[in-house]
């Protein structure tokens, strides 16, 4: 017939609009073929998380600078509400996924010392079952590692225990199964469990939706872990502190391209059992993110001093690889610094996020990615 529909897989581009740019690139090339209309399915992991439809005429009158990429985008149609994919070619099905980068971490204001850190390297690598599906390695190594405290943990320790496991120069930060699934009418679902993270390991449950072009985003976020045992990788703690821990989010991110910030609220039980909310506000910098936070929580769950009346606060900076690489990477680098180690509003770490996973795959922001590249 007269319609091509391609599918691709974007582990490389930073930006949306270059991996679709890429991929009708080479569209444009055919020649033996005979089509009229093209829509290319930009994938992640499997997951559509959009279609870009255009014409063989524009397709080829843009190439050859015949209309400007603005008038190209006026005459193509951009849907992000798509969830299965049609029967089409693809290109690139790459099964195995693997990467590395630098890790350095600090724990800062112990009494041994105010500046503890560790610095090496974070190795991960993921395997692709079926769309949407990752079953994930991370190991981490620190040869260079001066973490110790003289503090005991806290009352209840969800993260004032944290540089006991960071003294390990050698760990598995996760051992992991990860799921993600897309809905009609752009609901996202995630679930992931096993070892989540450098300290807990069991389920993690998320949902997620877009509205008004991406304006808004609204999610709902739910775990129950426990502790893993200390110098034993792959072990559980039934030893000593709860059996297991909750949390529970309703989640908010408000996009504003318009200055290129998202502020995020994050409202429920956190780990320690403390309810409040945790609200961040976050600058993208040409694919360079800092974010700053604050807390309000009612921490009379605590039953010491250091906690009670305690607002988690700090700042984070997320560099993209690709501004020290001679090519494209959707690898990111990131760094956060808290003034104090506590206790209070926690939550685990999540090795996706279903916000940033749909992040700038909307309307609102692709219309100003496709200039940034």
């Amino acid at each position: 017939n007269n319609n091509l529909i391609v599918s691709a897989q974007n582990d490389k581009y930073f930006f949306t609009p270059k991996a679709v740019e890429i991929a009708l690139k080479l569209i444009n090339k055919i020649e033996e073929v005979s089509f009229e209309n093209i829509t290319v399915i930009l994938k992640y992991n499997g997951i559509p998380v959009l279609s870009f439809k255009t014409d063989r005429e524009s397709l080829r009158e843009y190439f050859a600078n015949q209309i400007s990429k603005e008038e190209f985008y006026l005459l193509s149609d951009i849907d992000t509400d798509i969830y299965e994919i049609p029967f089409s070619e693809s290109f690139y099905k790459k099964k195995m996924r693997y990467g590395f980068k630098p890790s350095f971490q600090t724990f800062l204001n112990d009494p041994s010392g105010f500046f503890k850190y560790r610095f090496g390297i974070s190795l991960w690598t993921g395997f692709n079952l079926w769309a949407g599906s990752t079953f994930i390695l991370g190991v981490e190594g620190y040869p260079i590692n001066t973490v110790s405290t003289v503090n005991e943990p806290l009352s209840i320790p969800v993260r004032t225990d944290l540089p006991y496991y960071m003294k390990e120069k050698v760990s598995v930060g996760r051992l992991m199964f990860d799921q993600i699934i897309k809905l009609p009418k752009e609901v996202y679902s995630r679930f992931s469990f096993g070892l989540l993270e450098i300290q807990y390991a069991g389920l993690d449950v998320e949902f997620a939706k877009p509205f008004f072009g991406g304006r808004f985003f609204l999610g709902a976020n739910s775990s129950i872990v426990k502790k893993r045992l200390l110098g034993s990788p792959f072990k559980i703690d039934t030893d000593k502190g709860k059996d297991y821990y909750t949390t529970g989010f309703l989640n908010l991110r408000l996009n504003i391209p318009e200055g290129d910030l998202f502020i995020d609220v994050k409202t429920g039980r956190f780990l320690a059992g403390d309810f409040g909310t945790k609200f961040s506000i976050s600058k993208f910098i040409n694919g360079v993110v800092i974010t700053g936070w604050y807390s309000f929580t009612d921490t009379s769950v605590f039953k010491d001093n250091i906690n009670s009346g305690y607002h988690d606060k700090g700042i984070s900076v997320s560099i993209p690889i690709r501004l020290f690489e001679g090519g494209d990477s959707r690898t990111s680098y990131t760094y956060s610094l808290s003034p104090w180690t506590r206790d209070v509003a926690q939550d685990i770490s999540h090795f996706t996020n279903l916000f940033d996973l749909i992040g700038r795959n909307q309307r609102l922001y692709i219309d100003k990615d496709k200039f940034r590249w």
